[in-house]
């Protein structure tokens, strides 16, 4: 299985006093069952096969990316071995950039309350917008029931000493009053943030590129969004030289380019892929 991890490696120097290591996975899409497992659960896991079988190959394909037949696995399969070279690279912290889950049910939270109850480093836990699908398969908010995994979903943070790691949920692009407030407050202690989201933003070449070659749907910050949506955008652009780096998902692919000339947007590619991203910050 560990030769089916695509990798791709991230080095940052911003003059740090010491080197810290990141591990990200995005969209590994989990649809777990156990002895507990409802119908809701079983049934979720067929249509998960039926769909995300072929909808990540065709993702690949796009992208240029490898996938064939050794990838149709259980994604927490690859989640797992992810998870594994996270340790082995020798990660300070373990960065899930969304759609961790297919959508929001028991036996995928008791799934992952098990590995993070287990996992000896820690974990920085962004939501996406599978994250709000419930196991009816409503689009809706589930924070009640992710807080069980995840710390503070909305809008988080982790202080490493010289820097601090920001989540702000932006999986449905629902931003909030709180969510900007919450931004703007790190942003005034003058301390280095990486910010971790679900979308990536759409701002300077990076967003350009991606409208152009991938499309609108993907990116915070494109017309029919809401006006905080822009107001984050352009909180970002604004303080664009206090950010280390704006790391995201959603996209299923690799993808980098820049916000400005001093700040720079990555996405990871899916789990359902074997794909994660090594990141050196100094």
């Amino acid at each position: 299985m560990d030769n089916l991890l695509q990798l791709k490696r991230t080095e940052i120097n911003i003059g740090l006093k010491k080197e810290y290591k990141l591990f990200q996975i995005s969209d590994a899409h989990m649809a777990c069952l156990d002895d507990e497992s409802s119908q809701i659960d079983i049934n979720d896991n067929k249509r998960f096969h039926a769909q995300w079988d072929t909808l990540k190959a065709d993702f690949a394909k796009e992208a240029n990316e490898f996938c064939d037949k050794r990838y149709d696995v259980e994604p927490n399969m690859l989640f797992e071995h992810l998870t594994k070279h996270a340790l082995d690279f020798g990660a300070d912290a373990l960065i899930l950039s969304g759609d961790m889950f297919d959508r929001v049910s028991e036996s995928n939270i008791r799934y992952m309350k098990r590995f993070l109850e287990s996992y000896p480093i820690p974990v920085i836990y962004c939501p996406g917008n599978h994250e709000s699908i419930s196991e009816n398969g409503e689009h809706v908010n589930q924070y009640e029931r992710l807080v069980n995994v995840i710390n503070e979903p909305s809008a988080n943070s982790v202080d490493f000493g010289e820097f601090e790691i920001v989540t702000i949920d932006n999986g449905t692009k629902k931003i909030t009053d709180s969510q900007i407030s919450y931004l703007e407050n790190k942003f005034e202690t003058n301390k280095k943030i990486l910010l971790v989201v679900h979308a990536p933003l759409n701002l300077g070449e990076f967003g350009s590129r991606m409208i152009k070659e991938k499309s609108p749907y993907f990116l915070l910050g494109v017309k029919g969004d809401s006006e905080n949506c822009f107001r984050l955008n352009r909180l970002v652009m604004e303080n664009s030289r206090k950010i280390i780096a704006v790391l995201a998902g959603h996209v299923h692919c690799f993808y980098e380019g820049a916000i400005d000339e001093c700040l720079n947007q990555y996405t990871t590619s899916s789990a359902l892929i074997g794909a994660g991203r090594e990141i050196i910050i100094k």
